[in-house]
């Protein structure tokens, strides 16, 4: 009996130690939200919080950020030294909050009106933000990672859409940055659980067209599309939100209408109906602004009675198109 509880004080004395030797981790990540081309400082940085909750379900230590908060508002300047590299500055940092890796970085957030787009009456705010990492070893002042991503999202306050899309960025760049400094700092191996990057999410703009139609091709392709790519299974998000951005021109378009009764003046009546379109599609990356391109053509088929189409409308070639074109992705 005593060997067996000397075992598990013994186990219980490992597991304690295991979780001591996790090295602990500072995010410091300052954010400016600029509204009207006016830059206005952000006290509870959004990115920052974002990353700080997502490294703690990663199961790594995570230093208060309410100290880091005390730090930015009274010595600003040692943050910035130690993001330019400066080694004192690093391991003050270090020292301070007894940090074996630092996350430093910065996130700024720059939001227009969208006039275009109202929903309720209102307009819509566009936030675009960008969130720049660097992973320093605290002892050496070694970068463990460097990481940079940006991204979008909608409200109508200016002030919650610029937050929006630098929560979105911290979420979207956590488990690629953890997972980098793993690689490079074994010892945080044994507190990390795997994490898995967010899904990357899709959006559709109107096509532009080359070709005159009596409907408006563009709008009902980008609403088409959005709708493929969800029935699919991909993840969807307003254009200005997206990781991707589906989009093109209409290059071609030709209609013939075949009469049933070669009646002179009566083709009214029945005719069948053939659509032949070709759209030139682009897939932008919005972090990389690199796009994929490639040709769609398709051919769609109806009948037109008294004046009336069944199949071959232009809801049906969006559509027609839209399916082929999500295909492709």
């Amino acid at each position: 009996m005593k060997t067996y509880i000397a075992c598990v004080l013994f186990g219980l004395f490992g597991l304690m130690v295991l979780g001591q030797t996790c090295p602990t981790i500072c995010v410091i990540i300052p954010e400016t939200v600029i509204i009207e081309r006016i830059p206005r400082p952000v006290p509870d940085p959004a990115a920052e919080t974002a990353v700080i909750k997502a490294f703690l379900s990663y199961g790594f230590h995570v230093v208060d950020q309410t100290q880091v908060k005390f730090l930015r508002m009274t010595d600003p300047n040692l943050v910035e030294r130690a993001r330019n590299g400066d080694l004192t500055a690093i391991r003050s940092l270090s020292e301070r909050f007894a940090a074996d890796v630092l996350v430093l970085g910065e996130a700024v957030a720059t939001v227009t009106v969208l006039e275009a787009l109202r929903l309720q009456g209102r307009l819509l705010q566009d936030g675009r933000a960008r969130v720049e990492v660097r992973a320093i070893e605290a002892q050496t002042g070694r970068i463990l990672a460097a990481d940079a991503l940006h991204t979008g999202g909608l409200d109508f306050s200016a002030e919650l859409a610029g937050k929006k899309s630098l929560e979105r960025a911290g979420d979207k760049i956590a488990c690629r940055l953890a997972t980098a400094i793993v690689s490079a700092y074994p010892s945080l191996a044994r507190c990390f659980k795997r994490c898995s990057p967010p899904v990357p999410t899709f959006g559709a703009s109107r096509f532009d067209s080359a070709v005159r139609y009596s409907a408006d091709l563009g709008s009902l392709l980008a609403t088409a599309v959005e709708t493929a790519l969800s029935e699919r299974g991909y993840k969807t998000a307003h254009p200005l939100a997206a990781d991707y951005l589906v989009t093109g021109v209409i290059t071609d378009i030709k209609e013939i209408k075949t009469p049933a009764f070669e009646i002179p003046g009566l083709e009214w009546l029945w005719c069948g109906v053939a659509v032949s379109i070709t759209v030139d599609v682009r897939v932008l990356d919005l972090h990389t602004a690199e796009f994929k391109g490639f040709t769609v053509t398709t051919e769609v088929a109806g009948i037109e009675i008294l004046g009336i189409r069944f199949g071959a409308s232009p809801n049906d070639i969006a559509k027609a198109v839209a399916q082929k074109l999500v295909q492709r992705l």
